[in-house]
């Protein structure tokens, strides 16, 4: 059976909290000593299916099975 590759798309809401050595480091928004994500809402938009490519191993298996069973038809 073939895989599957989900893409979802999507809107997020969130708040971010971010713990700074001092108020230089804060105001530059660099190298914070600790954060905290929590996400508040999410809306989703779309989502796709789409079959994964065949790797070439995979293809050739097939393609000898294919042979096979169209010399005995």
């Amino acid at each position: 059976m073939s895989k599957i590759i989900k893409t979802t798309t999507a809107e997020a809401q969130f708040i971010l909290k971010e713990e700074y050595p001092n108020e230089n480091k804060a105001i530059e928004g660099k190298d914070p000593d600790n954060s905290d994500v929590d996400v508040t809402d999410i809306k989703i938009e779309n989502i796709k299916y789409k079959l994964k490519e065949v790797l070439a191993s995979e293809w050739t298996k097939t393609s000898k099975i294919r042979e096979k069973t169209q010399r005995f038809s």
